[in-house]
């Protein structure tokens, strides 16, 4: 086959990381009939071994070998990908263009994690594109549940999020050893949090989902001083004390830049045939949707098979499951509640 046509086919492949095709990045050169060039904008090895896989499966006759990007190289693609700009540019157009939407709620629990991840996979299903911010610094657990392989990607001082099948995800699971305490105060978990949003590449982002620490803390406290605007969903179990706490992170969400856009109740029953159990009891979600005035969006009944693909790192499989349309409605639901208030565009001086 014509290495022409090799490469042309191969141009249209998304170089690992960079959501660009080779062809966009124009990173191939070819040396002989065996022999392709592709400039290295990474200098990481699994980097390296992944587009030597892709291009294996496109032929594997073809060798190929990496060269340095110029200074020009650079400039070109960190235009093209957006880490060209200056940190008050990357603050002032952070709403445009996307949904950013806090998952919070009181205590620890009640699955925020788990519905956050769901929540991506429900709206990448719908051919949205997705991101993930773990805002939980203590206990971050979502690379874990979606089963995480390829850590974030540094570039030109900026950071692409790590690729999770189709999701854009950023954690703290991938800056600490597995067996390591963040034990962090106010100005760390600031600068953390200010890092996540602004020097991580949300490239095309239609929806960026926050998992939010339990709480009313310095997490919650930083992302409502660093955003123009962003909505919030108060997630809580039917049971009581759960509700009462989570309707404090509502007060919160009211008291900042931020709009509720309703309640789910997770964990809400036990279906067993045409039967329901309800181990943690009935109506929290009514009632802290009735406090909040805040629409109920749904709830979420508690499913096994969810814990389990977690625990193995395939919550990704559970999209197959015939259970997975609660999922797909409760996005659909979010989709026709409006912002209550629209963003304001506010300039950094």
């Amino acid at each position: 086959m014509n290495i022409k046509y090799i490469c042309m086919e191969i141009g249209k492949l998304f170089y690992p990381g960079f959501n660009r095709s080779f062809e966009e990045l124009s990173s191939i050169e070819v040396k002989n009939e065996n022999l392709i060039e592709i400039a290295d904008f990474t200098d990481i090895e699994w980097v390296r071994s992944a587009i030597r896989e892709l291009i294996n499966e496109q032929n594997s006759d073809i060798e190929v070998t990496f060269k340095e990007p110029t200074e020009e190289d650079i400039l070109q693609v960190s235009k093209i990908v957006g880490a060209d700009k200056t940190p008050d540019e990357a603050k002032n157009e952070f709403n445009t263009g996307k949904r950013i939407i806090g998952i919070a709620s009181g205590k620890g629990g009640v699955g925020k994690s788990t519905i956050t991840s769901l929540l991506a996979l429900a709206f990448s299903e719908q051919g949205k594109k997705v991101g993930i911010l773990d805002a939980d610094i203590w206990g971050f657990s979502i690379p874990k549940m979606l089963g995480a392989k390829f850590p974030p990607i540094p570039f030109n001082n900026r950071i692409f999020p790590s690729k999770i099948n189709k999701l854009n995800v950023i954690s703290m699971e991938y800056f600490v050893k597995q067996d390591e305490a963040v034990i962090w105060r106010g100005p760390m978990l600031h600068k953390a949090i200010e890092q996540f949003l602004y020097e991580v590449l949300w490239q095309d982002i239609d929806v960026l989902l926050i998992d939010m620490p339990p709480g009313t803390g310095d997490v919650s406290i930083s992302l409502s001083q660093f955003l123009n605007f962003y909505e919030t969903i108060i997630l809580t179990t039917p049971q009581s004390n759960a509700t009462v706490v989570a309707e404090r992170a509502g007060i919160m969400s009211r008291k900042v830049n931020s709009s509720i856009i309703g309640v789910i109740e997770n964990m809400s029953h036990i279906e067993l045939g045409d039967s329901k159990l309800y181990p943690f009891g009935k109506g929290g979600g009514e009632v802290l949707s009735e406090n909040l005035e805040a629409p109920l969006i749904g709830q979420l009944p508690l499913i096994e098979d969810v814990s389990k693909l977690s625990e193995k790192g395939r919550l990704n499989d559970f999209i197959k499951d015939d259970l997975f349309k609660n999922v797909l409605d409760l996005a659909e639901s979010i989709n026709k509640i409006g912002p209550k208030k629209k963003p304001i565009s506010l300039k950094v001086k």
